[in-house]
């Protein structure tokens, strides 16, 4: 099975007939799969190849300019530098929606930079000094509100596609609020012998916290999302262009919905022509994530439109900033 693409300037410039046909298969493939390629989602070109070149130039840094803005770890959202290992997927899914039995033990094996908004002064950002890495952060505040307003077109959709009064979802994740994350990631070249042992890969299945997730990807693959047609099986998630977005849903949607779109499981692994190899270096892989998240003061339980007295509630009622730091006590 191939995952759908759909065309999101379809919606954004077309009239109502596409506009509606849109949304109801953006709803669709996202409750059946729980992921979806997008074209036409306002980024351009030149925005992609810069932000995947700005991706490498930062993690090319030395490690005092890397450790100078480390995320210090714990519950607070994250932001600066993770090193490699700092982060573990593989709890978010041990202690999450499916309370998988996986060892305490499992490492990832990936390093990443985390921002929020640049109006968020509750959380700041950790930004290396404009003389290491000049022009880095004017470029990713400008990434991130494009991030922004492409995550905004795609819930705008989902709003129409249910059927619910404009603004069910955008009301609880505003821009004067927005507790969203951008994220680069850059997954360190790896020995096929070392990801046998069974201890690392490059990220174990896991939901994430927020909406939904939108991310580009370079051409190494290794993205996989869970088939779910066929227990504990996981189909390669590939892009046809570094500009293709990859959306998943994330689990604070699988509450608002009482269920009705589930989150989608993923992994970053060894992808399978290296596999079919059995031995040798997995060359390292770039990719660029935006985590749209809820308003922190925001309520992730499900919405009364969900809810019924054959399908009661599922959740229970509590705030972003609560369910997110209650989450990430165990990945860090």
């Amino acid at each position: 099975m191939a995952l759908a693409t759909l065309d999101l300037s379809a919606f954004t410039n077309g009239e109502h007939k596409k506009r509606a046909a849109f949304a109801a298969d953006l709803r669709r493939e996202l409750s059946r799969h729980g992921f979806v390629k997008i074209t036409g989602h306002g980024l351009s070109k030149k925005d992609i190849e810069d932000v995947f070149t700005w991706n490498k130039q930062f993690f090319k840094l030395g490690i005092g300019d890397k450790a100078a803005i480390a995320h210090p770890g714990g519950s607070d959202p994250q932001r600066g530098w993770s090193a490699v290992g700092k982060e573990n997927a593989a709890s978010l899914y041990r202690t999450g929606f499916l309370k998988a039995k996986t060892a305490n033990t499992l490492k990832d094996s990936r390093e990443h930079f985390d921002q929020g908004s640049a109006q968020d002064l509750n959380y700041p950002n950790r930004w290396p000094d404009e003389g290491v890495l000049p022009g880095f952060r004017e470029f990713m505040e400008n990434w991130y509100e494009k991030m922004e307003g492409a995550a905004g077109r795609l819930m705008e959709a989902l709003e129409e596609a249910f059927q619910l009064p404009p603004g069910s979802f955008l009301n609880k994740m505003t821009h004067e609020k927005n507790a969203s994350e951008a994220r680069l990631l850059h997954y360190p070249t790896i020995d096929m012998a070392e990801i046998k042992q069974g201890g690392v890969s490059r990220i174990w299945p896991h939901f994430d916290l927020g909406v939904i997730t939108l991310l580009f990807q370079d051409g190494v693959g290794g993205l996989e999302c869970e088939d779910r047609a066929r227990s504990d099986s996981f189909l390669g998630v590939g892009s046809n262009s570094q500009s293709e977005m990859v959306v998943n849903v994330s689990e604070t949607l699988q509450r608002w919905t009482n269920g009705s779109v589930p989150a989608g499981l993923h992994r970053v692994t060894v992808p399978k022509r290296f596999e079919e190899r059995g031995c040798g270096m997995v060359p390292e892989r770039f990719s660029v994530t935006y985590f749209c998240k809820a308003d922190r003061d925001a309520n992730v339980g499900a919405l009364p439109q969900f809810v019924s007295n054959e399908c009661p509630a599922k959740y229970e009622e509590m705030t972003a900033i609560e369910y997110h730091q209650s989450r990430l006590k165990s990945a860090y």
